[in-house]
Formats: structure tokens, sequence, C-alpha cells
């Protein structure tokens, strides 16, 4: 298997980050400044609310969605911001995808604790292939992270996530057409402090048992401070495996964080951060099911109708191993400040599967895979104090992906199967090896005409090149197959190659982008805002290295979209009540769309999946955002989005269908959340939280065709609630919480995900689903020191 070249990454990686240290350190003089105290009366100012628990709320946290401190009430675009008690005591991070549970007009569904499917007003991608990033950024203190596989690690000692709507391309870089989602971990303290060191344990359902804890220790004040914090998740499977008897589902995920922050001078702070992620999982979540009154899927197999039964003979697995960290550098020279984040990720993944999710023998596959990435970030700014405030900024990204996929079916009766498999033996390898590297200049400025009216307007230039070496060898016919050892089927083949599914190719593509946006701004009144922002972003091309026919390889031209938003920021009663509001036109070009099925165009019109371009497609949508505090203890919070999406011009390629008209995928009309918080004082004895929180999700589909809820319904999800519901109960020192919850209060069932599988020329009845969990039920323990 071709290995990755690193040996040159860490020391350029180093080197960037040792020639910005070298910059600060060249003149500490100037970090002592009388600048020095304006930016921390500044800050001060920024953080005043909560210096006030009176005023303080959710939408008061102090967030970086332009790149400097700001209240999130004064950020001129669509943000949510979720606090540290979502994650340590809201019992949410068991994976990154549920973030967005809380957004409006946003979703994740991932299965387990895997790739999370990024979506945000509609958009988002729905190929899940290693090298096409997602258009949603996802970052990890502020570096970005290219392989939507290692995006879904759990979310623990955190300080916040700001989950930011619509292109942002001009401060958070390519790929984020549908938005970013930045994850701010907890970092080490200087001064020390209360509450900074926990513990947490939790069992729940499906004998889940979390450990999680964080420490921090203070070496030399104000110069020197470590942290370091883990997460354990063991879970034992949910579903039974009706072919081999045993439980399917496990999941296993393991992840450290150790930090160093040192402020060698005033002024200066270096961040040193790493992190290892050891993430397992045992048996399948996916299962089939028919649409045929005598319920017969295929081949005289009928798939159990009980959610937590499945039947699969090839064995399933995946063992995962992340390893990453990022040097963060920043530098107050008084009249300007200097960042420097230089950041490192490393994936390596293996799996086996079972293709067809049936007990017959009709397809399995094994994967190996490894992904690596550095980026580097500088960024200069002038002070936010200014009239005239500023950032510029450059950036470089490297990756490079090497993937070795295989898949066979076994000649009958050498592995263990269902009799009645009509499918012939075959075999195929596809390699791939994939590069992309960038460069980008950016600035964004603001002008306070008024203390109430501003203007920001922000700009980047980005260059990306993409190369592609791509390999597919595949069995001519069951006759010319052949194996040494079928216990080790993917690298035992040998049999010959040929025939239509034997190709290769060589692709390179070069892209220029200029992303941009115009803010205008206006507090018509203290704690009003008024805005326009409209935005321009565009998301990389890339290849379709899923393809399994020459027809399918192909390069997909970058996706551009022009935002047009306007928005309203409020709070009243003395920021007791919070209510924003959006409302958004998008108009978007070149969509890159992934589209499954039958193709007349394909060979013997075989179910193939497509990565292509739509030409045109436009999005309408709205949203509101509440937080309410009526009386003292209680809060509560709601959200709506509305949406509505359409593929304008869309034509399926090689000779595929038009479906101009069809809407986006996961991107249902109407989104509502709710909580509400009571908290009970119990005098001297602490006191008592009731928490319940609830998300409608109306119909959605999970493919562009077929959109056919009364035929295709696995392929549809219909509206649906999820409800929760947790009492906490905390010791008077707050070192203590003990907390009781409900998930899935009401049991409800729906898909997570589905695949399609009917095709009326292979007799095949039914489609690929994958149900979600239902009610479950945990206890957790925080104890802080």
């Amino acid at each position: 298997m071709p290995s990755l070249p690193n040996r040159n990454i860490p020391s350029l990686a180093v080197r960037s980050s040792v020639l910005a240290l070298a910059l600060a350190s060249a003149n500490p003089a100037l970090a002592a400044s009388g600048k020095e105290d304006e930016a921390a009366e500044a800050k001060a100012a920024v953080e005043d609310p909560a210096e006030d628990p009176g005023r303080a709320g959710t939408n008061d946290i102090v967030v970086t969605a332009q790149r400097r401190e700001q209240r999130l009430q004064e950020v001129p675009t669509a943000v949510t911001a979720l606090s540290a008690e979502h994650f340590s005591e809201g019992g949410i991070g068991r994976s990154a995808n549920e973030v967005l549970n809380l957004v409006p007009n946003a979703s994740a569904g991932t299965q387990q604790h895997g790739r999370p499917r990024w979506w945000i007003r509609g958009v988002g991608a729905g190929q899940q292939q290693l090298d096409l990033a997602n258009p949603v950024g996802f970052y990890l203190d502020d570096v970005y992270i290219s392989n939507a596989s290692a995006t879904g690690l759990p979310l623990f000692d955190i300080e916040r996530v700001e989950v930011l709507r619509g292109p942002q391309g001009t401060l958070w870089g390519k790929n984020t057409t549908g938005g970013a989602i930045n994850v701010i971990s907890k970092r080490p303290s200087l001064t020390g402090g209360g509450d900074q060191n926990y513990v947490k344990l939790e069992y729940g359902s499906f004998d889940n048992k979390i450990a999680e804890a964080g420490v921090g220790v203070t070496l030399v004040p104000g110069v020197l401070a470590a942290r370091v914090s883990g997460r354990f998740d063991d879970r034992e499977g949910r579903f039974t495996n009706l072919f081999t008897g045993e439980k399917s589902n496990a999941v296993r995920d393991n992840v450290l964080r150790g930090q160093l922050l040192l402020a060698p001078t005033p002024g200066l702070e270096a961040l040193l951060s790493l992190h290892y992620r050891d993430y397992e999982t045992d048996g399948t979540y996916w299962t089939t099911a028919s649409y045929a009154a005598n319920g017969v899927f295929r081949n005289g197999y009928s798939p159990s109708t009980d959610k937590d039964e499945i039947s699969t003979n090839a064995g399933e697995f995946s063992r995962s191993a992340q390893f990453g960290g990022s040097l963060h550098l920043d530098w107050d020279a008084g009249a300007l400040s200097l960042t420097s984040i230089t950041g490192y990720e490393r994936f390596k993944t293996r799996g086996a599967g079972d293709g067809d999710y049936t007990p017959l023998e009709i397809s399995r596959s094994y994967v190996r895979a490894r992904t690596q990435q550095w980026t580097q970030e500088l960024r200069l700014a002038s002070p936010q104090s200014d009239r005239l405030n500023w950032i510029l900024g450059a950036y470089y990204f490297n990756e490079k992906i090497v993937s070795n996929a295989y898949s066979a079916t076994l000649p009958a009766g050498t592995v263990p199967a269902k009799p009645g498999s009509t499918a012939p033996a075959a075999y195929s390898l596809t390699r791939y090896d994939h590069r992309a590297e960038s460069g980008a200049a950016f600035g964004s400025a603001t002008f306070d005409f008024t203390e109430a009216a501003k203007l920001t307007v922000g700009a980047r230039w980005t260059r990306e090149t993409k190369t592609l070496d791509f390999d597919r060898s595949a069995s001519p016919g069951a006759a010319a197959t052949g194996w040494s050892n079928y216990a080790r089927w993917w690298d035992n083949y040998i049999g010959s190659f040929g025939g239509v599914g034997t190709f290769s190719g060589d692709l390179k593509r070069t892209w220029d982008a200029f992303t941009y946006d115009v803010t205008p701004s206006w507090t018509v009144a203290p704690d009003n805002l008024f805005y326009f922002k409209y935005s321009h972003g565009v998301k990389s091309g890339g290849f379709n290295t899923a393809a399994t026919l020459p027809v399918a390889l192909v390069a997909v031209e970058p996706e551009e979209l022009d935002a047009f938003e306007l928005g309203y920021k409020s709070q009243w009663f003395d920021r007791h009540l919070t209510f924003n509001a959006t409302l958004f036109h998008y108009d978007y070009h070149n969509v890159q769309i992934n589209v499954v099925g039958p193709n007349p165009g394909a060979v013997g019109g075989a179910t193939v999946s497509y990565l292509q371009n739509a030409a045109k497609a436009h999005v309408n949508g709205a949203e509101i955002e509440l937080e309410a505090r009526p009386v003292e203890g209680l809060t509560f919070t709601g959200a709506v989005g509305i949406l509505d999406t359409k593929y304008d011009e869309l034509q399926v390629v090689n000779g595929g269908a038009d479906l101009s008209g069809a809407r986006f995928v996961r991107a249902p009309k109407l989104t509502l959340n709710g909580s509400a918080t009571y908290t009970v004082p119990l005098a001297n004895s602490g006191s008592v939280d009731l928490t319940a929180d609830a998300r409608y999700t109306s119909r959605q589909f999970y493919y562009i065709t077929p959109q056919d809820p009364l035929n295709r319904n696995l392929l549809t999800q219909s509206g649906y609630t999820i409800a929760n519901a947790r009492i906490s109960y905390s010791s008077a020192d707050d070192r203590y919480t003990l907390s009781a919850f409900v998930n899935n209060l009401l049991d409800t069932e729906y898909l997570n995900h589905s695949l399609p599988a009917a095709n009326a020329a292979q007799n095949i009845t039914g489609d690929t689903v994958a149900w979600a969990d239902p009610r479950t039920y945990g206890v957790s323990l925080i104890v802080r020191f």
C-alpha cells in the first residue's frame, strides 16, 4: 500500500511557528506599551455582561466569529454559541454532530460517532468520501480540519462552540459556503481559579460507560500553565445480529488532550495543544426493509421488521486513530497584534463491512486509508477600538490522502451465508493517492461612521491545486476470480483483472477563488442591532474517487454561493429577553451533488454514485432565536427555522434524468427547538435543576432522487419530534452535580439515514436503513475540585 511522505511536514510547521515567535520576541518592549492597558479595558468592556449574573445569558457569550472578541449580540452575522454547560451538564457532546441539534435550519446526522453529515440551511455534502470536503467548515481551536471523518470527535472540557450560518469565506477560508463550526477547548489558566478541575462519570442504556476529566495546574504563576483532559466512552451493541447471534453496533471512543500555555513576556502567549483519539466500532447498524407485500427484500430473503434486529454475514468493524495538534502564538505589540496558528492532523482507519446488509453473500468490503494535513495561518490586526480597524492575513493548507478500498462477492459455500444468493463471484480494488495544496491572502476592515453605524468589508483570494492518481482493478467475471485465503480475502486475491470495471486516471486541476462580503450595520438603540450582509462563498472543486465505472471518474467544478442576509438582534427588559431574527436568500451555482441510483447511461442500468455539478439552485429561509428569563431561576429558549430549497437546473450526467425542481436533501421546511430550565434553590443545601427540551423536524429527503414519500418512503423521513428531560442536584458549594436523564423521551422511531437499494432489474424490492436510538436513560456525577 502506498505510504504518505510526512518527514517534512513537522519541520515546516515548526519553522513557520518559530518565525512568528522570533518576530514576537524581537521587541518585547513593545508589548509593555501603554496600548496594553487600552486593550485590557476594551476586553473588560466586552466581557462586562458576564460580570453581572443578573444580566448575563446565553447570548452574552463572548465569541470570536469575526476573529476578535465580541459579545454575541454585537456580531453582525447569524451565530449560535453554546456554552461549556451545554456539554458538561447538558449531556451533549458524545459526537461533535450533536451541536447542530440546537441550531435552527441545521443538522448533522451520523451513525455511531463517525463522520457527521454537516448541513446548514440546506447546504451540505451527500458524498462521504475522504477527499471531498464538506461545505460546512469544521475548526478545532481555530484549526481547519478537512477530513470530515475526523470531525466527529467527542466534545468535552471545552469553553464554547460557535456555529456561524451562511458563507464565511473571508475570515474562515474555503469550504465554508454553508457556514463554519469552531470548537474552543478550555485553556490552561496562568492564574489558577476555582472549578477548573473536574471528573465526570456517567452510566446509561446499552451498558454505556463514560468517564471524563480535566485537570489544570499553574506551574509558574503568570508564566507557565498546563492542562490535561480525557474522555473514555464504551457502549455495547444495541442490535442483535440474527445470523450470527451476536450483539452489533458496539462503540469505544477514547480521547486525550494536553495543553501547555507559556507567557514569557507581557503581551506574548504561546499555546501548544495536542490530542489523540482511538475510535473503534464492532458490528453494523444497517439493515434492510422491503416494500413488497410478502416482505421479501431479494433472493427470497425477508428482513426482520424489529428495529433492534439486523442480519448480516460479513463481519463489520472499524479501527481509527487520530492525532493532531496546534501551536497558537499571540503577540500584542501595542499598536498591532500578531497571531500565528500552526496546525497538524493525521487520521488512519481500516475496517470491513457487509455491502448488501443481508445474510446473503452478495457484497462485502474492506478499506485502509490515511490522511494528513498541515496548515499555517498568520494574522495581523489593528486595535479593535480604532475607528477603522482591520485584519490582514495569509493561509497555507497541505493535505495528502492514500486510500485502498476492496470489495468482493466470495464463491458460494466458501464463507458462512444464507443460501439463495445469485450474485456471481467478483473482486475489485480501488486505490488512489490524492493531494491538495492551497494558499490564500485575506483582509477584513470595519469603519465606524458613528458609534451606531458601521460598515465591514472583507475579501479573500485563494489558489488551490488538487491531483489524483486513481487505479481501479476488477475481475472480468466469476470464472476469473480466485483467492488463496478467504478469511483475508482483500489481500489474498489470485484471480485476474479486466473488463469495464478496470480503469485508471490521473487528474489535476488548479482553481482560483475570490470570496468577499459587505456588511453594513446599525445599532438603532442600545441592544438593538440591524444588519444586512452580502457574501460570496466558494467551495473547492474535487474528484469522484467513488467511481466504479469510467464514466463516473470526473472532476467537479467549485460551487459558488451568493448569500443575502438581513438580520435583527435585540435584548429587552434589562437583557432578560433576547430576540434575534434573520431572513436570507441564496443564489447557488455549480452545486456539488451526489446522485445515487440506477442510471440508463451505466452498464446494464446499474446503480451508480455520480458526483457532479447542478447548474443552478436557490434557497429562501428565515430564523428566529429566543431566550427569556422571566423570573429568577427560570429560563426558556426557542428557535424556529424555515427553509425553502429547489434545484432550478439539474441534469444527471451520462444520460440520466432531468431532476430540476427537486428539493435539497436534509433540508426540512420547518425546524423547531425549545427548552425550559427551572432552578429550585434548597437554601443552604444546594439547588435542583429541572430541564426539558424538544426539537421538531419536518419531512426531509435523504437523496435527490427518488423523492417519492409514497413509493420510496424509506428514503424520506417524515416529520418527527425528539424530547429529552433531565433533573440535576448541585451542592451548595457547586462541587458536586448529580443528574438523571432520559433521551428520546417519547420513544420516537426515525431514520438516521438510508441508502437506495431498490432496483427492478435486479429484483431488489426495498432499501437499506439505519434506525436511530430509541428511548435511553442514564445518570451522571460531576465532581469539581
